[in-house]
């Protein structure tokens, strides 16, 4: 089982590279960090970056991957696009995403992008154990149980349904980068280790 500060960390890499790269991803690798989160879920190494230009490098191969490619993306990072019965943006599954972040009095201005986006949806989690591990430390038991609650809630039924799909489709992909390849590999089974063991909390 996974210290709650170990899935904070796997939480918070996972939404920077689900994210537009930028330079904390470039820092977050420098750091080791992709390496820690494969030890810790037991996935293969991470591929070595060799361009000159590493940002740059994956800059071009998120753009191929989730914004345009000729012929269309193969996996779009937006739950409602796997979870809506006609594969629409924005669907209901989109507003029950939206109610638990203003459940946690959070707010998307300035995001540009809609609530299930897949880095947006990691950082909420990101968040929720960040509050658990806060109620951990004042000993506020109640206070992380109900964390933990809202976790089982928004993985069990709105992240982990669509992320296999998307995983699959992102591994299926033969133009796909090495580094987006390896992060669905880990997402898929960082997601499913946390189904199982919020599952078994009482």
């Amino acid at each position: 089982m996974l210290h709650v500060s170990e899935r904070k960390l796997l939480y918070r890499f996972l939404a920077q590279v689900f994210a537009y790269p930028d330079p904390q991803l470039i820092d977050a690798l420098a750091r080791g960090d992709a390496e820690e989160a494969a030890r810790l879920t037991g996935t293969e190494s991470p591929p070595v970056l060799l361009e000159d230009d590493i940002l740059l490098d994956l800059e071009t191969g998120f753009t191929n991957q989730f914004i345009n490619r000729l012929g269309g993306v193969p996996a779009p990072p937006y739950g409602s696009l796997y979870l809506e019965r006609d594969g629409i943006l924005m669907g209901q599954s989109s507003l029950k995403v939206l109610e638990a972040y203003r459940a946690e009095d959070l707010s998307l201005e300035g995001g540009g992008e809609p609530p299930d986006y897949l880095a947006t949806e990691l950082e909420f989690l990101y968040y929720l154990v960040s509050q658990e591990e806060e109620a951990l430390g004042r000993r506020d038991i109640e206070g992380a149980r109900d964390k933990t609650v809202k976790q089982r809630v928004f993985v069990g039924e709105l992240l982990l349904p669509w992320v296999i799909p998307f995983c699959i489709r992102m591994e299926k992909d033969p133009a796909g980068h090495p580094f987006y390849h390896w992060g669905a590999r880990l997402l898929q089974r960082f997601c499913t280790m946390e189904k199982d063991w919020l599952d078994r909390l009482p």
